[in-house]
């Protein structure tokens, strides 16, 4: 959190890269509700986290803070429509690289993907009533810029990941850490029955 204060004294704002993989009438109906729900979830992690600690408790600057969250939508359906996750990545790094921005900021080092697979989970989430369904299994996928790999490596540079943990993902995103290190919590303390391979923080 004090990184991320930090940071934007210098930069305009925060926020998710989210690459939309999945391109049907039914997709177009329910995507804005599906960012919106996203959102909805990181901002109350977000609120329910920083509030508790004392120096930001009874301070206005969670709420500046959070008015900079801008999610930033790729979405092309020539170019991305069932895209694989390399297909991304190399989208993504390219656009690093771009910005002159690689390994400087969360922003640029993890994007999320909103793919056929996540999008069944989603599409059916209660933006008004976000904190009802919390046994519910809605993930999206997170991707690493740049993620350190051999080819005997099981990470493979992403994990699927609970909308609710999205804020955690973030935090530990920071600057010099690894995708892997979350990885391998996967399946440690399953939450609820059928969240195994997801990573629930």
């Amino acid at each position: 959190m004090d990184e991320l204060e930090n940071r934007l004294f210098s930069l305009p704002n925060w926020g998710y890269i989210i690459y939309r993989t999945t391109y049907t009438a039914e997709s177009d109906t329910a995507f804005p509700r599906i960012i919106k729900y996203i959102e909805t979830c990181l901002k109350n992690e977000f609120f329910t986290e920083v509030t508790q600690q004392p120096r930001y408790r009874n301070s206005d600057i969670p709420t500046e803070i959070w008015s900079k969250y801008q999610s930033n939508i790729i979405e092309d359906p020539i170019q991305f429509d069932e895209a694989p996750l390399e297909t991304i990545r190399a989208h993504f790094e390219a656009w690093v690289d771009s910005q002159g921005m690689r390994d400087r900021f969360n922003k640029y080092r993890v994007c999320l993907i909103i793919d056929d697979e996540s999008f069944r989970t989603l599409k059916d989430a209660p933006v008004e009533n976000a904190e009802s369904d919390i046994d519910e299994l809605r993930f999206v996928k997170a991707l690493e810029a740049f993620p350190i790999r051999d080819s005997l490596d099981t990470f493979p540079g992403w994990m699927k990941c609970w909308t609710r943990t999205l804020w955690f993902l973030w935090e530990n995103m920071g600057d010099g850490e690894e995708m892997r290190q979350l990885y391998d919590m996967i399946d440690d303390i399953p939450i609820f029955p059928g969240f195994e391979g997801v990573f629930c923080g």
